[in-house]
């Protein structure tokens, strides 16, 4: 009823006028969002992909690319945003008649818009991380350099992947989609271990938002937050937004990124795996069972990081003195800083049924799992 309100409304405009004065409008409020709303454009294009489909997300793509050719200020050419321009893979946009040129080659061009405002209108405000174009204003969190990770070009990729092998009925290509997601990854991870940059991060912690892709958002939300509590971090879960702030330090938060993505990868690979083996209907391809993998293979994962740390303290003991300051300092700017600005906080369950065969085999996969972090390396565990 609304849309149609607002197409009879549309009609009485000529298309041409109608396209060249939305264009400063959609422009305005699009740094809204970003100054006020806090959102990055990675996660706004992510975000108008998955709620309005595919052509609202290349819709989002033009307008972000416009307002970035229209960008004035000293924003144009800062670091956090020039690697969120590059992650987000825009067309080339430049001088007014952008929106025209979209629509002529779009049909249906004016329901896309108007599904574009609505769920522009509609997402929450997210606490901001990148500093606000020139005429807004918001508190900016800091960011570290490690919050490219969540606009990683090779991340990006390989979680794209991942969301096409669970949403293809087809167990053949599900499969060829994990193995590239595994083959990506473990080039990024060779790429994190050549670096050898050694300098300080530092003293205070920042964030990174990290994308969580349906199904199982909360089986998914509870490996990451394991993994950013072995890893010296602390994770918020946005469940309206899919996604998830995670806060500590730089060289944490790239641990957190890389592991979680690489152990997403191994545990597609695991299911995808156990499906292809099973004829169709069987219990291996049903919802309880891959969230209760989930369940079983975090529970392990779990396990496993909490051992590896033990082990890493018993052998820097000598060291402690110098190291258990340290962290003790961490650990308290990290819970001031959630205090600060994630206040109001609640729990919730892990939903989506549960298979005890399929917890079972969770755990499995988790025995089987390579730990990769950053510039440590590769730590295979293999059947215990």
């Amino acid at each position: 009823m609304i849309y149609a309100i607002w197409r009879a409304k549309a009609d009485e405009i000529d298309p041409a006028v109608f396209l060249a004065d939305a264009e400063p409008v959609l422009l305005a409020w699009l740094r809204d969002v970003y100054g006020r709303g806090g959102w990055q454009p990675t996660e706004l294009i992510r975000i108008q992909g998955r709620r309005g489909k595919s052509p609202v997300g290349q819709l989002a793509r033009v307008v972000v690319a416009a307002e970035r050719a229209s960008r004035v200020g000293p924003t144009v050419n800062d670091p956090s945003w020039l690697r969120q321009w590059d992650a987000a893979g825009l067309p080339r946009v430049a001088g007014s008649g952008w929106l025209a040129t979209w629509a002529a080659s779009t049909p249906d061009w004016l329901k896309l818009i108007h599904r574009f405002v609505t769920i522009l209108s509609g997402i929450p405000a997210l606490e901001p991380l990148l500093p606000p174009p020139s005429g807004r204003r918001s508190a900016v969190l800091r960011a570290t350099d490690s919050a490219a990770a969540s606009a990683n070009p090779k991340l990006e990729r390989v979680r794209a992947l991942l969301a096409k092998a669970e949403s293809t009925t087809y167990e053949s290509e599900a499969i060829a989609f994990t193995a590239k997601a595994q083959e990506l990854m473990t080039k990024h991870a060779l790429d994190q271990a050549m670096l050898t940059g050694s300098a300080s991060g530092p003293a205070t912690p920042g964030v990174v938002r990290i994308p969580i892709d349906p199904p199982y958002l909360n089986a998914k939300a509870l490996l990451l937050q394991v993994i950013a509590a072995h890893s010296r971090c602390r994770a918020v879960l946005h469940s309206d937004v899919e996604m998830s702030s995670v806060i500590g330090f730089s060289r944490d938060l790239e641990t957190v990124e890389l592991l979680f993505t690489s152990l997403l990868v191994q545990a597609h690979h695991a299911l995808t795996e156990a499906a292809a083996t099973a004829p169709p209907g069987s219990r291996t391809r049903s919802q309880s069972f891959r969230a209760a993998f989930l369940q079983g293979f975090t529970g392990r994962i779990d396990d496993r990081l909490a051992a590896a740390n033990r082990t890493a303290f018993d052998t820097a003991e000598a060291q402690a003195d110098t190291y258990l300051p340290v962290l003790r300092s961490q650990e308290q700017q990290i819970g001031e800083f959630m205090a600060q600005h994630f206040s109001t906080l609640a729990s919730s369950r892990v939903r989506g049924g549960f298979d005890p065969l399929g917890y079972q085999h969770g755990q499995r996969a988790a025995d089987a799992a390579a730990l990769v972090s950053g510039a440590i390396g590769v730590c295979p565990s293999r059947g215990r």
